[in-house]
């Protein structure tokens, strides 16, 4: 049995079956379906959201805060204004009193918002602990 979850161009599915959760991207004229956890971050431009997986990035004509509404906020956060990460792709944490990002794999660092910092360091702890 599947559970949809109709949202315009974006549709997340739940297949109660194999608990795998994915969502469902209009792209290039296409459908293409990526599993959530597969996600690794969104980053938003203006009207558009790039959603960047392990390998590969994907465009879609919806908003960041559109994804931030569907994606759990168990996992993902918004640690800028552009930016959505999900956390347990998350490598490490550099705080300082001046910038502060968070690190991925493949060396790319994603400024956080001084006033989600707090927040951050609080998930990060969270899943690197458990």
């Amino acid at each position: 049995m599947k559970n949809l979850d109709h949202t315009s161009n974006c549709i997340v599915a739940k297949n109660d079956k194999l608990k795998k959760r994915q969502i469902k991207l209009h792209c290039s004229n296409k459908f293409v379906n990526i599993p959530i956890e597969k996600i690794v971050r969104l980053e938003g431009d203006c009207n558009y959201t790039v959603v960047h997986t392990q390998n590969k990035k994907y465009i879609s004509a919806r908003t960041l805060k559109h994804y931030e509404g569907i994606l759990d906020d168990s996992y993902f956060i918004r640690v800028h204004k552009s930016h959505l990460v999900n956390i347990l792709y998350a490598k490490s944490l550099n705080i300082q009193a001046s910038c502060s990002a968070i690190a991925f794999d493949g060396g790319k660092n994603i400024e956080i918002s001084r006033r989600k910092i707090k927040s951050v360091i609080e998930k990060f702890d969270f899943y690197k602990k458990s």
